[in-house]
């Protein structure tokens, strides 16, 4: 008998990869414990991406911002996903299509940061650093090629893969449009975020070339068309008192 069954690899660069974003973050707490807060902060502007590294020179930031972490939560959060999302696609599309995936999201990530300071919404000076934007580009690539693929994340019950990434698609595009309008603030750069993503579900598209892949993909054109006009009417409905609304209809 032959056995048909798909031989997966064991995902060794997300492995690799989590090693080397826990090393640069000790790297980084050793630097802060012996020469201070303020050097600390020197690392991630020399070393992460912002478009005023990018005009002086430092073009070694396009890769070391990836490996950067601001705080242990920033640094915890973006390994669990990683592990995720990034041994699906390395055990799905094998190891040099898995690093194409991380560093292509990164690299159009990096640019939509330019676009989006060229515009005028994002700060000239402030770096962007961490492996999300790269992330959200495995995750768009792995809800194409592995919609079903059912995940333990972030919770610990078995959730499909498409769900979570839709769930986290609304979230940032949600999140990138209120920033944009001035009605929140956030450390957060959604930008690169939304730039990520859209890198992961063309690469997506482009290994897939299937009708699945192509419905998945409008479906995301839809939520960023419609998530505006979400936000208005949840904007709109929250200018009501709600209490004087139900004590006039029972009066």
């Amino acid at each position: 008998m032959i056995n048909m069954e798909k031989k997966y690899e064991k995902p060794k660069l997300t492995h690799y990869f989590i090693i080397l974003c826990i090393i640069a973050y000790a790297l980084q707490l050793f630097l802060k414990y012996y020469y201070g807060e303020d050097f600390f902060n020197s690392v991630l502007i020399e070393y992460g991406f912002s478009l005023q590294n990018i005009l002086i020179g430092r073009i070694w930031v396009f890769l070391t911002s990836i490996f950067l972490h601001a705080t242990p939560e920033h640094l915890v959060m973006n390994l669990i996903a990683l592990y995720f999302f990034g041994k699906v696609v390395e055990q799905e599309l094998g190891r040099k299509k898995f690093l194409l995936a991380f560093f292509a999201s990164a690299l159009i990530a990096n640019l939509f940061i330019v676009v989006s300071t060229l515009l005028g919404y994002s700060s000239m000076t402030t770096p962007t650093v961490g492996a999300s934007a790269a992330i959200f580009g495995l995750m768009g690539i792995s809800m194409i090629t592995k919609p079903l693929e059912f995940i333990f994340y972030p919770y610990l019950i078995p959730i499909p893969l498409v769900l979570v990434a839709l769930i986290y698609t609304l979230f940032n595009v949600a999140s990138f449009l209120l920033v944009l309008t001035g009605q929140i603030s956030s450390n957060i750069s959604y930008v690169s975020h939304v730039g990520g993503l859209v890198s992961g579900l063309l690469l997506g598209f482009r290994e897939e070339r299937s009708k699945k892949g192509f419905i998945i993909i409008l479906f995301i054109l839809f939520l960023l068309l419609t998530t505006p006009f979400i936000i208005l009417i949840i904007n709109t409905l929250e200018n009501f008192n709600y209490i004087n609304i139900i004590l006039n209809i029972f009066r």
